[in-house]
């Protein structure tokens, strides 16, 4: 598998010392053109404001504190590590990878990713991962498990086929909690997501009871509700009283109770849902209050 690991570093330094005027246009040919059969694919504006970046103008300050904790880290080449290891674990199942991945790091608007610590991933089209990020202590760590989040999805759907108009919410958690499951077991626990660790207690109980009701719903339009939950992409009148992204650690939470039931790797248990198993109703999490 090529792995393209776009330098938006570089980009970046070169966008900033134009006009504003031009921002724009640079932004749309030399960062947003590498992903623009994904932007056809799912009708996705291709515009910074939709993809929660920081702004183009008026925040030069800021982009360059963003740029010089990302080199701080070697995001680039850390990136380039966190697939080649994630590769290696699904391999060993035998699951098929896609033939190419382009993968670029964006600076993130801070406000606008303020319910996900400053950070989030898209990934759900195989070959393209995009990953936006206003770098702080919180989440640059977590950098390399949010990548083999979104790169899961990429292997996922190269190797699984569907209609979303079709998928049903027993499927949708499974696409979900595998993904950070596979996270949590490559870099440990403590390295999950927000999407994850934001809802627990009673509000998890709570969501749990809810979608533990509904699992055969159907449609993503109809899925979306119970896994976004209480989100800024859902109107208040679809709202169903679960938290922000409670379907993320619901699904995450049945992924490991399957994990515990079966002894199965998260790379068997990938595998097992790409050759049709309904894992989610099968990891007995909504059956065992316990589990």
């Amino acid at each position: 598998m090529k792995i393209n690991i776009l330098d938006t570093r570089k980009l970046y330094l070169e966008m900033l010392s134009l006009p504003d005027n031009e921002r724009g246009t640079f932004f749309d040919e030399m960062f947003l053109q590498s992903f623009a059969p994904m932007f056809e694919l799912t009708r996705m504006p291709r515009n910074p404001e939709a993809l929660s970046c920081l702004a183009l103008s008026g925040a030069d300050d800021s982009a360059k504190d963003m740029i010089n904790s990302l080199i701080a880290v070697n995001a680039w080449s850390e990136a380039q590590k966190a697939i080649e290891f994630a590769m290696k674990n699904l391999q060993k199942a035998g699951i098929k990878m896609p033939e190419e991945i382009t993968l670029g790091i964006f600076l993130g608007d801070p406000v606008r990713l303020a319910q996900s610590e400053g950070y989030t991933g898209a990934g759900s089209m195989p070959g393209y991962i995009q990953i936006m990020i206003a770098p702080n202590a919180q989440n640059l760590p977590k950098l390399p498990a949010c990548i083999v989040h979104e790169f899961h999805h990429n292997v996922l759907f190269f190797n699984v086929k569907w209609n979303f108009m079709n998928v049903t919410l027993s499927q949708y958690l499974a696409v979900e909690g595998m993904a950070e499951s596979f996270a949590s077991v490559l870099y440990g626990e403590g390295f999950i997501g927000p999407w994850v660790t934001g809802v627990k207690g009673a509000d998890l109980e709570r969501t749990r009871g809810i979608i533990g009701k509904n699992l055969d719903v159907a449609g993503f339009m109809e899925v979306r509700k119970y896994i976004f939950g209480d989100h800024p992409m859902l109107s208040e009148s679809e709202a169903l009283g679960i938290p922000y992204c409670g379907g993320y650690s619901v699904g995450y939470h049945a992924i490991q109770a399957y994990l515990r039931k079966t002894g199965k790797t998260i790379a068997e248990v990938t595998k097992a849902f790409i050759d049709g198993e309904d894992i989610v109703k099968q990891s007995g999490y909504f059956t065992n209050k316990k589990g």
